[in-house]
């Protein structure tokens, strides 16, 4: 969600220099075992998802926790350099796009045609349709939101391999399901996203904060205001400080020292490129997300600080990363994106490096669900890419109703051999 490959990729399954080889063992020792991989669309996806054999949907490969990692079963993932031709140019600033481009390409495109997406994360060389199956959150999010709210219309394609367009108003349930829903509705082949202008410049303020109650007060401050363009924060290494940014032409927002003006943001330090860098040796990289209401960002922090210091916190924790998200009016409650109904909503990234071994990780594991409890009564949600321990009484707390919606709809699309693996999934099935 919120940091580049560098420190995103999944971390207890590092990039290897081919894509048929997955790491087996969740524990933390791991070992690897080829596997068939169809990418996509060299081979024909309705076929596939139709031939009812069990199957792991992948955009990029950028999960957090093994959920595109696979044991035995076919692993069906995009290959992006056959997008690029597949761009359609709609009407009233809408695009469509294969699912398998990269967010970098996109951005390229729609630069040089005066137009840019709303909403990027920090990685840009993830797939568009990847990205769209947990949410999509970003600097950007303090003002428009998570990418899925400015989705207009995705095809999605079935367990019987059909494909069928799917929106607000045509096939909803799906829709709504589909995007934040990591892939357990089907594969979303093509995407119809809603743009905004390009503008080159952004002037960035960066503000150093004493204490984390300052950075919360701060924070909140920023939540409530509706003008800020950028917004994100971080507490590293004994240091806490904010970034603020307007876009626009003209100096007249930087005056101090802490201000500078960034042409096209997104691309800063962001290669054309990307080779994801490993974890330091004997090391893996156990990262989650905590999206809570605007309000509640005080007792979500205090919760991470009260464990920051003491075992297996203490000496693995490497960054907290927040974030503002102030969604559209109007949008759609989608069933499973970290963000739920709340107009305004702050996400507390905790990143932590662990030493391979079963105790250690299984100690941070259980570190992580204490907080994801908390969160849960703070009336948050987490964010499905990263760590999660979901289990079916929390999944429950957590998103009610839609669990047994989601077990309904696998089972009208014949998709019981598509993402079986996944917690949500699991936590779906009839007890």
């Amino acid at each position: 969600m919120f940091e580049p490959v560098s420190r995103r990729r999944d971390p207890e399954f590092p990039a290897r220099s081919t894509i048929d080889e997955f790491a087996t063992d969740f524990g933390g020792l791991r070992h690897a075992v080829p596997r068939t991989v169809h990418r996509m669309p060299s081979a024909f996806p309705s076929a596939l998802l139709g031939s009812g054999r069990p199957m792991t949907l992948r955009g990029a490969g950028h999960s957090c926790d093994g959920q595109t990692v696979t044991d035995g079963e076919l692993l069906v993932t995009y290959a992006p350099d056959t997008t690029a031709a597949q761009i359609r140019e709609l009407h009233d600033g809408l695009i469509e796009v294969p699912a398998g481009i990269s967010w970098y390409g996109l951005e390229r495109y729609l630069n040089r045609h005066g137009r840019a997406v709303p909403v990027l994360t920090d990685y840009l060389h993830a797939s568009v349709g990847g990205t769209l199956s947990v949410g999509g959150i970003g600097i950007n999010s303090v003002r428009y939101g998570m990418q899925v709210d400015h989705v207009e219309r995705i095809q999605l394609i079935d367990g019987t391999g059909t494909s069928r367009w799917c929106s607000r108003t045509d096939h909803s349930e799906l829709f709504r399901f589909a995007l934040g829903g990591l892939g357990t509705v089907g594969l979303i082949e093509r995407v119809v996203l809603r743009t905004v202008p390009y503008c080159r410049d952004t002037h960035v303020h960066r503000r150093y904060h004493a204490t984390p109650t300052e950075l919360v007060e701060h924070t909140e401050q920023i939540a409530q205001r509706d003008d800020a363009d950028i917004y994100c924060a971080s507490m590293r290494r004994g240091k806490i400080f904010s970034t603020t940014g307007w876009r626009g032409n003209g100096s007249r927002r930087c005056g101090d020292e802490n201000c500078a003006i960034v042409p096209d943001l997104p691309f800063e330090s962001h290669p054309d490129t990307a080779r994801p860098v490993a974890p330091s040796n004997g090391h893996v990289r156990l990262w989650t997300d905590y999206i809570v209401p605007a309000g509640q960002f005080a007792p979500m922090l205090a919760a991470v600080e009260t464990l920051r210091h003491r075992a297996p916190l203490n000496g693995v924790l490497t960054m907290l990363y927040i974030l503002i998200v102030r969604r559209p009016p109007d949008t759609t409650s989608f069933a499973f994106t970290p963000v739920g109904n709340a107009p305004i909503s702050i996400g507390v990234g905790v990143y932590t490096s662990v030493h391979r071994d079963l105790t250690a990780t299984t100690a941070t594991r259980r570190v992580f669900r204490d907080l994801l409890e908390r969160c849960c009564e703070l009336g948050g949600r987490p964010y499905l890419y990263g760590v999660n321990n979901l289990d079916r009484a929390l999944a429950e707390r957590l998103y009610g109703n839609n669990l047994d919606q989601l077990a309904q709809l696998r089972a009208a699309y014949r998709l019981e051999n598509i993402n079986a693996h996944l917690p949500l999934v699991r936590a779906a099935l009839p007890t």
